[in-house]
């Protein structure tokens, strides 16, 4: 059985598509390095924004098939809320930290080679205690007056909008949770009214989830695929068809980028047709993990590794990618594609320690134990 299929969010083909929402943003994020050193990699770079639609549907895939576990076992609602709370709000508190302190530390290595201290703005007083409780709740968002939420959290980080909508998506399921067996209903009702919204004028909340929940019920959609047997591997024995269909699922996807709307929905429908189509690729990837071939195994295992600390590099890279840059450009001209590619390294490695020591505290029990199988140690034969 193929693990993008399976009722986890931690099956190797999910984890590439974490890993592509973090290199996505990484490269959005510091695209300017590559304008004159490589052209190509700048014009890609400006596709970063792509990794919301892509975290929103691998959000839902992942969110239905945890909530149709806790209606299988019979677990409280509130149970599945806290486990999504944990896995969000400590991590994001202490990236905050992080994030706010990072200047000072930049200048504190400056004035080493300087000789000359310069504080920094004082990111402190951009808010009062009101603005301050409602950013580190995520719900600034309600303040927003345009669909650029971003805006309501520029000042610390911009990529924090997305936890405050992905939040509301917890939130949403796990009322929803509350009436068991009509669960489905709701979220079908939910769904519908989400994609009225997008073509009937309204004066709903610009904050409101109900605005980037399209996305999300591509992922739903394709949980329920799984769960109804409607897969790929079924449906296209052939093997010849199964290749065509999803070579066309690749051409959809990537022409689909000219023709985003504002919401990117037309993205986020042909990336959940391009996941239908290539969940086979799982057992080849499985089976190259599995081999005794230490060339692909360690081709592959970095990009897994960088898919577990994914959430750890989208608090991050935006602000201490600066960090790497100050010792890179000391040692490679910026015209040098190598400028970009090792700060882009430097700040995989910066993120590390906090996925270590922060993030991977707060992962529940069954998510560390899937995380051992994904992520499994080298065997003595490979050692």
């Amino acid at each position: 059985m193929v693990l993008i299929f399976k009722e986890t969010e931690n099956g190797i083909v999910i984890r590439a598509c974490k890993r592509c929402c973090s290199a996505l943003g990484i490269f959005f994020h510091i695209k300017s390095m590559f304008e004159t050193s490589s052209p190509f990699v700048y014009q890609l770079s400006q596709y970063g924004s792509l990794g919301v639609p892509m975290f929103f549907v691998i959000s839902g895939y992942v969110i239905t098939l945890s909530a149709e576990s806790n209606l299988k076992n019979n677990k409280s609602p509130f149970a599945f809320l806290k486990a999504r709370f944990l896995r969000i709000y400590p991590a994001f508190w202490a990236s905050v930290i992080v994030v706010l302190l990072t200047p000072y530390v930049i200048e504190s290595i400056s004035a080493l080679k300087s000789g000359e201290y310069i504080i920094p703005e004082n990111i402190f007083t951009k808010f009062n205690h009101i603005e301050w409780s409602n950013f580190l709740l995520l719900t600034k968002v309600f303040w927003a007056t345009s669909h650029d939420l971003q805006a309501e959290f520029n000042s610390v980080n911009s990529v924090y909008w997305t936890l405050a909508i992905e939040f509301q998506f917890y939130l949403v399921v796990s009322l929803a949770l509350y009436f068991r067996k009509y669960y489905r209903h709701i979220i079908f009702i939910i769904s519908i009214a989400a994609i009225l919204t997008m073509f009937i004028p309204n004066k709903i909340n610009f904050g409101l989830f109900i605005h980037y929940w399209p996305s999300f019920s591509v992922g739903i959609l394709l949980a329920y695929l799984y769960r109804n047997g409607v897969q790929s591997v079924s449906l296209l024995k052939n093997k010849a068809v199964l290749i065509v269909t999803s070579l066309f699922a690749t051409v959809l996807l990537i022409s689909s980028v000219n023709f985003l709307g504002p919401r990117a929905i037309l993205f986020a429908v042909c990336f959940g047709l391009f996941l239908w189509t290539i969940s086979d690729i799982e057992k080849t990837l499985n089976k190259i993990k599995n081999s005794e071939n230490l060339l692909f195994f360690w081709l592959l295992e970095p990009w897994l590794v960088l898919g577990t600390m994914s959430y750890s590099v989208y608090l991050l890279h935006g602000k201490i990618y600066h960090l790497p840059e100050m010792f890179v450009r000391q040692l490679i001209d910026p015209e040098n594609i190598l400028y970009g590619v090792l700060i882009v390294i430097g700040t995989l490695l910066l993120c590390y320690p906090f996925y270590f020591f922060v993030e991977r505290r707060f992962l529940s029990k069954n998510y560390k134990i899937i995380q051992q199988k994904v992520l499994t140690k080298v065997s003595s034969g490979r050692s």
